[in-house]
């Protein structure tokens, strides 16, 4: 089969984009503020609880702050690994049993890894919270990594990264080439999946070290949203959480900063499964918490929300470049990426998908996003 191209750029920060023209801006719309109640608990645990009385349902999430950037040196993917661990036995549950408690009274149940955090989320009729509270606060301080469960789960962690990224057309390209040309230094580069070496390579020892290191009531935030009674709630809380212990050691943190590129970089990868040629651009982008993360969310739209978007009108729709042309936002604690991309339609060039994602790249740099575009985003 022919080998085609895909063609990976690490630019420099984005350029500011040119405000809305005033006489264009459209009405302001008003978001009222989220009415919630915190607290802390003694061993760290931080609570926020939002009350809604017009739901029969409750939803318990706790996130814990530690994510794919936390894995250790040459063990990547553990971050990954406890969204199924997880799930598994504890001194008081046994495997599965958190899909009992929420599957089989109507509900439902997941978890996700990002690069700086893992969460996990249930949502049940609200006369079911309290058991929910229990497995949580179970699960964080009780886990048991059983042997042949570990090896079990880590064989269907290597089948997924195997279908989902290693088999897929432009799985690398998006999972593994685009952070590990982007960061130099800093962990963000590694895959969040891992790989099959350092998966084969962990033991359950690391695992159960992993788990005591991250996942205690200093490095987590519960979350319950819904129906319930406050002053109830907070008993539960005390009841099941209170007495997990804050260990003494501390929390270990990365703390590397990935130095500003000064000049774009370009990579040229060849895969043999790429049907067709595929571009992408990868531009730094200021933290989370800056100022200018919500312009970048409505830009992200605005570049690829839907046949609409500017993308899809002029690589795809207009001068028939790609077949299929995006964007996507991708920020995080420390240094995030906006990326676009497309991949080409066919007899086209990787040059030519290049000089179209840069065109218009460069239109947003130059020209105000319109009034419509801004409202439709």
């Amino acid at each position: 089969m022919p080998r085609f191209a895909a063609i990976l750029l690490a630019a420099t920060l984005l350029s500011p984009v040119p405000a809305l023209a005033q006489a264009d801006r459209p009405a302001a719309t008003r978001v009222e503020p989220i009415a919630f109640t915190q607290r802390t608990l003694p061993n760290g645990l931080r609570i926020y609880a939002i009350g809604d009385t017009k739901t029969a349902n409750v939803s318990v999430q706790v996130w814990y702050d530690v994510g794919s950037k936390d894995d250790p040196a040459g063990r990547s993917g553990f971050a990954h690994m406890f969204e199924h661990l997880m799930f598994k036995g504890t001194r008081n549950l046994v495997d599965e049993q958190l899909d009992r408690l929420t599957e089989d009274v109507g509900g439902y149940n997941n978890a996700s890894t990002d690069d700086d955090y893992t969460n996990y989320y249930e949502v049940v009729p609200a006369n079911h919270l309290e058991r929910l509270l229990f497995a949580e606060a179970d699960r964080m301080a009780t886990l048991v990594v059983d042997p042949k469960v570990f090896a079990s789960e880590r064989d269907v962690v290597k089948e997924e990264l195997r279908s989902r990224v290693l088999a897929q057309p432009y799985g690398k390209l998006f999972y593994l080439y685009r952070p590990m040309a982007a960061y130099t230094v800093h962990p963000y580069a590694r895959p969040g999946i891992g790989s099959i070496e350092d998966l084969d390579a962990a033991t359950v020892e690391d695992i159960r070290a992993f788990h005591a290191t991250y996942y205690r009531p200093d490095n987590a935030v519960l979350v319950v949203a819904g129906n319930f009674d406050p002053k109830q709630l907070d008993a539960w809380v005390d009841k099941y959480f209170a007495g997990i212990k804050k260990p003494d050691r501390p929390i270990p943190r990365v703390t590397v900063a990935e130095p500003e590129p000064t000049a774009a970089k370009r990579y040229t990868v060849y895969e043999p499964n790429t049907p067709l040629p595929a571009v992408l651009v990868s531009y730094p982008i200021p933290p989370a918490n800056s100022p200018d993360a919500a312009a970048l969310s409505v830009l992200n739209t605005v570049l690829a929300g839907g046949e609409n978007s500017r993308l899809y009108q002029s690589l795809v729709y207009r001068y028939q470049t790609a077949a299929q042309a995006a964007s996507f936002y991708d920020s995080k604690q420390g240094t995030g990426l906006f990326s676009v991309y497309a991949i080409l339609a066919g007899g086209k060039t990787a040059a030519e998908g290049e000089a179209g994602l840069t065109a218009e790249i460069a239109r947003l740099r130059d020209a105000p996003v319109t009034a419509a575009e801004l409202a439709e985003a």
